[in-house]
């Protein structure tokens, strides 16, 4: 049992997010609805969120500050390869459109030569 102990006071997010996890398993049973679920979760991560900024202001603001940062080359990344795989579209586009024309010109050419051939 003190090993138990020890190790809650130890490791306590993990107390924190298996008790959030029971507490919710609880009131979905107690509920049985959705949207009450969602929001008894909500608020639960918004209180535990709350409670870990409070008590440590600075490396909170810092760690959302590098969140913030990642996220957003993320997303100019993510805006980059779409930008360059929406003209990849347009090429492939282009290029299927002018396709058929060059396999009409092949097949004239091939039936030209067919009728020379035939002719001789």
């Amino acid at each position: 049992m003190d090993a138990i102990i020890d190790y809650i006071a130890a490791h306590q997010v993990i107390f924190i997010i298996c008790a959030s996890i029971i507490v919710i398993l609880i009131l979905n049973f107690t509920f049985k609805s959705l949207a009450k679920l969602l929001w008894i979760a909500l608020i639960i991560l918004l209180a535990v969120f709350g409670y870990y900024y409070f008590k440590d202001k600075d490396s909170t603001t810092d760690k959302t500050g590098q969140s913030t940062e990642i996220m957003q080359s993320v997303i100019d990344d993510l805006k980059a390869k779409s930008e360059s795989i929406w003209e990849d579209i347009k090429d492939l586009y282009r290029k299927s459109k002018a396709a058929p024309k060059e396999v009409n010109k092949l097949l004239d050419a091939s039936d030209k030569e067919l009728d020379k051939e035939i002719k001789k």
